[in-house]
């Protein structure tokens, strides 16, 4: 089976069969045990080798955990039955043609129901033990909608357990699109009606965290991924509709104005994000399947799946709005630096002989603010998913003085401790928050000497000679192949 997978257990199966699961089924306690477990099998294992984690004896529980189910870019490439070099070009897709979801009846989420809630009653772990305030819902998306315009809004956020029937929602920023629907309804004076889907399709999970402009439900680009409408189903106790095919469906409404304190929780960025007040839902039911699964994002310090998913979610729309709305030429592909909390570096793969323009293609990139702090300008023969050849462009192209410009008073999100100091000596103490940017052009634009590599056809002599050598076997990385098609005749 290939994708799309309508169901996240569909895709798990998948994987299994696959090899690109693995199951935990000695006994393991998920407030200090589960998020370390995860954190040694993702640090000690090389991006393309990454699996998926199933723990069948979560402590106390008869509910599998499963985490680092899109490990990597080639896992996120295929839950679209996409290569990975046609990921953000199936963004476009989806974003330029978006399909409505599909309302059903019934569904497996509501095979049960609990309308006397308790979240205590889910697996839910401490994703960074010792330091979180407490369990944390960390791949929920969170489902509200504006009360002038009826739209909903999928989003990932982090959901603090608090007691049994209250968790605490942290928007990040009143700017959010799910803080926008809270603020509408408090200004009505009425609760928010907002539904937490666990365990959803994939393709609902990747779009829920798009960057996208206000009023676009996310459910049709989700549709729009997958290349059919998403089943939804009319929530129990909110007037919501939410994936048919989820794990979980939460339920509940947010006071208006009511806050209580929230976190600490260890953030995207790799960094712990202090206490502070927040808003709070109280829970009216909780429904599941029969024999539900917990999916949650082994998220703080970079990498993790989670980090892929933020990636490709500001990669994708990005890429749709460059292409399909400006229509802006010049640019071959995008990524995001490993390592960069999914958003920090982007970086940009300028096509040949369009050097000249590079600067020109920075200053859009760095209007458009997709909440990068730094933007670099490479060319072709850049593997711009590898970090050796980005710092050999960097440190060989860049003149400092000449190739980085800086764009002071831009506006970011505020999980950044290095803002958060900005903000603090400034007294600012709510978002929108300013740093600044860097735009880095490490394209070549004068005449340069040939790279020091032996010319193609030996290497590739070399190459099919290997067997001879009786080495052990190798994978060539693309950063050497790009180079040698690029500049074939050096050496």
């Amino acid at each position: 089976m290939s994708g799309p997978f309508a169901s996240l257990r569909d895709y798990l199966s998948h994987l299994e069969a696959a090899g690109g699961l693995r199951r935990v089924e000695c006994a393991v306690d998920k407030d200090r045990e589960l998020a370390c477990i995860a954190r040694w099998a993702m640090e000690g294992t090389p991006e393309e080798e990454q699996y998926a984690l199933r723990f069948g004896n979560v402590t106390g529980y008869r509910t599998p955990v499963v985490v680092n189910v899109y490990a990597n870019h080639a896992r996120y490439a295929e839950v679209l039955d996409v290569g990975v070099e046609r990921l953000l070009e199936r963004w476009a897709e989806a974003m330029a043609g978006p399909h409505p979801p599909h309302r059903v009846d019934s569904a497996p989420v509501f095979e049960v129901c609990d309308t006397e809630p308790d979240l205590t009653t889910l697996p839910i772990p401490v994703w960074t033990p010792g330091r979180d305030a407490g369990p944390y819902l960390s791949s929920a998306v969170v489902i509200t909608k504006d009360p002038q315009t009826g739209v909903q809004n999928l989003a990932t956020y982090r959901i603090q357990v608090q007691s049994p029937r209250r968790a605490g929602v942290f928007f990040g920023s009143r700017l959010q699109h799910g803080a926008l629907h809270h603020s509408a309804w408090t200004k009505l004076g009425r609760p928010t009606p907002v539904a937490l889907a666990l365990g959803v399709p994939p393709a609902v999970h990747f779009a829920a965290a798009a960057k996208t402009a206000p009023g676009i439900d996310e459910m049709t680009i989700a549709g729009g991924l997958t290349g059919a409408p998403i089943d939804v189903v009319q929530a129990r106790t909110v007037d919501l509709v939410v994936p048919a095919q989820a794990e979980y469906v939460i339920e509940g409404f947010i006071p208006p104005a009511a806050e209580q304190m929230e976190g600490p929780f260890g953030e995207a960025l790799g960094y712990m994000n202090e206490a502070a007040p927040a808003p709070y839902m109280d829970l009216t039911c909780i429904c599941h399947r029969a024999d539900p699964i917990f999916h949650g994002y082994v998220q703080q310090l970079p990498p993790s799946d989670g980090h892929i998913v933020m990636e490709i979610g500001v990669l994708g729309p990005l890429w749709y709005y460059l292409t399909r709305k400006l229509k802006l030429k010049g640019i071959r592909d995008m990524a995001i630096a490993p390592g960069s909390a999914g958003v920090a570096w982007l970086i940009v793969q300028i096509e040949a002989g369009r050097s000249a323009e590079a600067d020109s293609i920075g200053r859009v990139l760095a209007r458009l603010n997709f909440g990068q702090k730094y933007i670099l300008l490479v060319d072709e023969d850049i593997d711009i998913r590898d970090p050796h050849t980005l710092n050999w462009a960097i440190s060989a192209r860049v003149d400092p003085h000449r190739d980085i410009t800086l764009i002071d008073d831009v506006k970011t999100w505020q999980l950044d401790p290095a803002v958060m100091r900005r903000a603090a000596g400034l007294g600012v103490v709510e978002p929108p928050y300013i740093c600044s940017m860097a735009v880095v052009n490490a394209t070549v634009r004068c005449p340069v000497p040939e790279i020091s590599l032996p010319s193609r056809q030996l290497m590739d002599k070399a190459l099919e000679r290997w067997p001879e050598t009786r080495l052990p076997p190798i994978r060539p990385r693309q950063r050497i192949r790009r180079l040698l098609n690029t500049h074939g005749d050096s050496g």
